[in-house]
């Protein structure tokens, strides 16, 4: 095969990989990974198209838990970007009709236990739920839900095989045992698919009635099955831009209550076994089917070429808040000028290629204006929705995703604690604690109007406290154009003629505007604020083609180039040899991407450039590759600059050094 993977398949455990690689057969071989603990089993499926085999990579993490998962694909999504990112594996059903041997594709996943919190003293608490939700891939969960008709024939196959399967290993010894223990099942696979049924995904097992009536209570009344990666698995897949198609395929073992040992000490195991090869074997069919085909959905709006105005953002993740400001002369047109420029602004940014944050589902702000823009766009993406939650808010997220959705767009939900009390004031507070947050993960910042007594001035202020790049569009008075007054634009952005901002016109070049104010935040950081003279370059080997990039560029503009690997010598420790080098640098260029998060060394590198940047010895550039989320808390601070390939980052230094 080549070295393209088309599909990655994740398999928690060692039991599950032995029934899928027994479906799989023989072709798929195994090849421990130099750069990672990991074997990966490399084979073909067949597609529909003579010709046209999928490459499949499946991995058996041999661990079970959403931080395992989530890892693990995360280094894999890294290094060999597969299309689609599928989880294999067993699951335990909380739905009476949802039998052994059935197969699970939930709509969407629940991680319930993430972001809860514990309230009360002594014995007296409650223990809040406020999780994270994932969706399936839309377009992968409708050609499921339509399989039957669409693909009939190949439909049909896998049916066979489920009955083939359950004959061969559920013997009428173990029917007739069920039957005795009370477990009388109706014997014939069935495909769960969709139809707003949810996968629970968290730390623990369930083998109790009280746990189930927990879950279906407490967390969400729709989740039907419950497991222990694939939060993980989805979560890993979000970030990458553009995001892989991620989808889950379960196979029911066993109730998630009381039910669960009296199954395995009946059929030991043989239903485990059975759900696994129902679910891998679903799989199978489906890639012949041509269920994983992926389209080219703007190829008809395309000629093919990149469009010669087409501006990639330098910033990963944009917030855009704001709203009405009743101080327009024209109060009956301010609101369709609010909405026009906010779709306007939605686009641009999704075209671009940055990621949007916004907190408010509701049609009577500029986030929800943005984001239809952003969906509209149709290029794909991430949606953040920082929200309290509440089944009101939650209402209109759904509702947003059903007219809104896209094939390749992600819609996120950050979910915080609701107002104990439903009143104005409650609700304020709410509010404003998803809105901090939203502007915590922030590398710039969008406003449009807003009134000057809401919190669109206190997030702006926030903003401005913490130096990050604001554009506030004052066309419309507001919050936004207080921030535009109060700016000493000069000082803060030599260069930049900030009157555009006074037009409507400017906010179809605030990807342009955006680029050039992180830019100038990271020259702030150059030292003595003159060109360096030599610079560190920090980078993981996988990205070495960007570091070699980086390095040429650097090289034509005079400036001296120094890498870790190369100064190591055979009498001296090695972090002795890269302090020492550091410390004879103006500037350290960190190439942060997963893979640079996974490595000791690259760690080992920024945290001696972090120390020496908080004595003032040096400099950090710091630039994001894959628009993964920095990991150390000091680094978080840095400003950063989104440069997703070579061109890119040529381009952004060369920028830089001007």
């Amino acid at each position: 095969m080549t070295d393209r993977v088309d599909i990655l398949l994740y398999v928690a455990l060692s039991e599950e990989a032995e029934s899928v690689l027994e479906v799989l057969g023989d072709q798929f071989r195994p090849k421990e990974l130099k750069d990672a603990n990991l074997t990966v089993f490399f084979g073909t499926v067949c597609g529909p198209i003579p010709g046209r085999d999928f490459n499949v990579a499946m991995v058996a993490a041999g661990k079970m838990g959403n931080t395992h998962s989530a890892t693990v694909v995360s280094l894999l999504i890294e290094k060999f970007k597969p299309a689609d990112v599928v989880v294999v594996g067993i699951a335990g059903s909380l739905a009476n009709d949802m039998e052994p041997g059935d197969v699970f594709i939930p709509d969407g996943i629940n991680e319930y236990l993430a972001n809860s919190a514990a309230h009360g003293e002594d014995g007296d608490w409650t223990f809040r739920i406020s999780g994270n939700h994932f969706l399936t891939s839309r377009r992968l969960l409708n050609r499921f839900q339509n399989f039957a008709y669409t693909r009939t024939s190949q439909y049909q196959t896998w049916l066979n095989r489920t009955r083939e399967l359950r004959s061969a290993l559920i013997s009428k010894t173990i029917e007739t045992a069920l039957v005795n223990a009370g477990l009388e099942m109706r014997g014939v696979c069935k495909l769960y698919a969709g139809d707003d049924l949810k996968l629970a995904s968290g730390p623990a097992v369930g083998k109790g009635k009280a746990f189930m009536e927990w879950i279906k209570r407490d967390v969400d009344r729709k989740v039907a099955a419950m497991e222990m990666e694939t939060a993980g698995v989805y979560d890993a897949a979000l970030v990458q831009a553009p995001a892989p198609r991620t989808i889950a395929i379960r196979g029911i073992s066993d109730y998630a209550d009381a039910r669960k040992e009296n199954i395995e000490a009946t059929a030991s195991g043989m239903f485990r076994a059975l759900s696994a090869k129902n679910a891998i074997a679903l799989f199978v069919c489906a890639v012949k089917a041509g269920l994983f085909e992926v389209e080219d959905f703007s190829a008809e709006n395309s000629s093919g070429s990149s469009h010669p105005d087409r501006v990639d953002s330098r910033a990963t993740m944009v917030f855009v808040i704001g709203g009405e400001t009743g101080e327009t002369a024209d109060i009956d047109a301010e609101l369709p000028r609010l909405h026009s420029a906010s779709i306007k602004l939605g686009g641009a940014l999704a075209r671009a290629g940055a990621q949007l944050v916004v907190c408010s589902p509701f049609p009577d702000s500029a986030d929800y204006y943005a984001a239809m823009g952003y969906a509209g766009a149709e290029a794909g993406g991430v949606i953040h929705f920082h929200s309290p939650n509440h089944p009101r808010v939650e209402e209109k997220r759904q509702l947003f995703r059903k007219t809104f959705g896209q094939p390749n767009l992600t819609i996120q939900d950050w979910n915080y604690p609701v107002p104990e009390a439903d009143e104005q004031a409650s609700w304020s507070q709410a509010w404003l604690l998803a809105q901090l947050q939203a502007l915590e993960k922030a590398d710039v910042v969008l406003a449009l109007g807003g009134k000057a007594s809401k919190s669109a001035s206190t997030l702006l202020h926030l903003a401005e406290a913490k130096g990050l790049p604001i554009i506030p569009f004052a066309f419309l008075g507001g919050a936004a154009g207080r921030t535009f007054q109060r700016r000493n634009w000069a000082q803060c952005n030599p260069g930049f003629d900030a009157s555009i901002l006074k037009s409507e016109g400017s906010v179809g070049q605030a990807v342009r505007i955006a680029n050039h104010l992180v830019l100038d935040r990271v020259r702030r950081s150059k030292a003595g604020g003159d060109r360096p003279k030599t610079m560190f370059i920090s980078v993981s080997r996988q990205d070495g083609a960007m570091g070699a990039a980086l390095g040429d560029v650097l090289k034509s503009h005079g400036i001296e180039v120094v890498l870790g690997e190369s100064e190591i010598v055979p009498d001296q420790l090695i972090p002795v040899t890269i302090e020492q080098a550091l410390r004879r640098c103006d500037v350290v260029a960190v190439l942060w991407s997963r893979s640079y998060a996974l490595s000791p060394w690259c760690y080992d590198e920024l945290a001696l450039a972090l120390n020496l940047e908080a004595l003032g010895e040096m400099k950090i550039w710091l630039f994001n590759l894959d628009d993964s989320s920095i990991v150390p808390s000091q680094a978080r601070k840095l400003p950063a600059i989104s440069a997703r390939s070579e061109e890119g980052l040529r381009n952004a230094v060369k920028d830089l050094l001007s």
